[in-house]
C-alpha cells in the first residue's frame, strides 16, 4: 500500500475515533489511565526546579535577611504613622460634627474660630483665637465650644483676639440652675484648679451636687440656657450666711481647638467688602454659607502658630466687671492704640 493511502486511512480512522469519543465517550478510561501512568514523568521533570528553589531558600545570605528585615520595619513604621493620622482625623471630625450640632442650638450669628495660643501669664486664663477685627470680632462677644460656654473676647487685634475664659478669677458669669431656675453668679476660682465658684448663694438655697448650670442670659452677653458647668460640691456652714458651691466647667478648655464666636445682640458684623468670613445666622433654615463648610475650610487650612505677646496693661488683680451689669470690660488707659 502506498504512502498516500496510509495517510488517508489514518485520517479517516482519526476522524472516526474523535467522532466516537465526542458522542459516546469511549476514550475516557484510556485518558484516565494514560494520565495516571504519565504522572511520575511530570514529577521527575519538575524535580530540578523544586530542588533549585529549595537550595535558594536554604542558602539565603545573612545580609539579604537583614536587608529584608530593615525594609519591613520601615514599612511598619510608615503604616503606623498613617494609622495615627487617620485616628487623629477621625477624632477631629467627631469634634467638628459636635460643634456643628451645637451651633444649631444657638440663636444668633456664629463664626467658627480656632485656638492658636494660650496665655502664659500667671494668674490669668486667656486663649488667643485666629479671628480679629478684620473678621468683624468685637469686645464682649461670647466664645463657645460644642460642650459649653468658654468665655468672652476682651481684646481685639487686627487678625487675632484674646479671650478671657470663664475660669479666670476676674470673670463673672450669670448662671441659673437648670433644675429649678435659681440664679447665681459663677466666678472663676483663684486656685490652680480651673473651676467655678458661685458667689453669694444663701445657705438655704436649693442647689445640689450634680445640678446643671446654664447661662441665664442676663446682660444679653451669653446665649440663654447654654450649658456652663456642673455642680461638684456644696458646703453648708451654719456660721456663714452663704454656702460654698463649686462647679466644673463643661467646656473642654484644655483639649478643644475648634470653637465658635457668637455675635452680640444687635451687632451687624457682616462686611460689604467681601474680605471677612460670613457670619452664619443659625436662626435661618438656609444660611448663606453653611457652618459645616466654614468649619471644614477652617480645619483644612493650616494655621501658623502665632505668638502674640499678651498685653500687660491689665493687672491680674484688677477685677473684670461682671456681665450682670451689662457693660463691656473697660480698656485700660495705658493700652496702646
Amino acid at each position: 500500500m502506498s504512502l498516500e493511502y496510509r495517510v488517508a486511512a489514518f485520517v479517516v480512522l482519526s476522524m472516526a475515533v474523535m467522532f466516537a469519543d465526542s458522542r459516546f465517550d469511549y476514550l475516557d478510561r484510556v485518558r484516565y489511565s494514560l494520565g495516571f501512568l504519565t504522572a511520575p514523568v511530570y514529577w521527575l521533570a519538575d524535580t530540578p526546579a523544586r530542588v533549585s528553589n529549595w537550595i535558594d531558600d536554604v542558602f539565603v545570605s545573612h545580609g539579604d535577611l537583614i536587608e529584608e528585615n530593615e525594609r519591613l520595619r520601615e514599612e511598619l513604621l510608615f503604616a503606623q504613622r498613617e494609622l495615627q493620622l487617620l485616628a487623629g482625623l477621625a477624632t477631629e471630625n467627631n469634634r467638628l460634627r459636635a460643634l456643628q450640632e451645637a451651633s444649631a442650638s444657638v440663636n444668633g450669628r456664629v463664626l467658627p474660630a480656632e485656638i492658636i495660643n494660650v496665655s502664659s501669664t500667671p494668674g490669668t486664663r486667656r486663649v488667643l483665637i485666629n479671628r480679629g477685627a478684620t473678621d468683624g470680632v468685637l469686645v464682649g462677644q461670647a466664645l463657645l465650644d460644642a460642650h459649653g460656654l468658654m468665655g468672652q473676647v476682651v481684646e481685639v487685634l487686627p487678625f487675632t483676639s484674646w479671650v478671657m475664659l470663664i475660669t479666670d478669677s476676674r470673670h463673672g458669669t450669670p448662671v441659673q440652675v437648670n433644675r429649678n431656675g435659681e440664679r447665681a453668679v459663677a466666678r472663676g476660682s483663684r486656685g490652680d484648679v480651673p473651676e467655678l465658684e458661685l458667689e453669694f448663694v444663701p445657705d438655704t438655697s436649693d442647689i445640689e451636687v450634680g445640678d446643671l448650670l446654664v447661662s441665664s442670659g442676663l446682660g444679653q452677653r451669653f446665649p440663654k440656657d447654654y450649658p456652663v458647668a456642673e455642680v461638684t460640691s456644696v458646703v453648708h456652714d451654719r456660721g456663714q450666711p452663704f454656702a460654698v458651691i463649686k462647679a466644673r466647667p463643661l467646656a473642654q478648655m484644655d483639649s478643644t481647638r475648634h470653637v465658635m464666636l457668637l455675635a452680640l445682640t444687635g451687632n451687624e458684623a457682616d462686611r460689604g467688602d467681601g474680605t471677612a468670613p460670613v457670619w452664619v445666622d443659625t436662626a435661618q433654615n438656609k444660611p448663606a454659607v453653611p457652618i459645616e463648610e466654614q468649619i471644614e475650610e477652617l480645619s483644612a487650612s493650616p494655621q501658623e502658630e502665632v505668638v502674640n505677646p499678651e498685653p500687660d496693661s491689665v493687672s491680674p488683680d484688677e477685677p473684670l466687671p461682671s456681665e450682670v451689669a451689662d457693660i463691656l470690660p473697660e480698656e485700660p488707659s495705658n493700652q496702646q492704640e
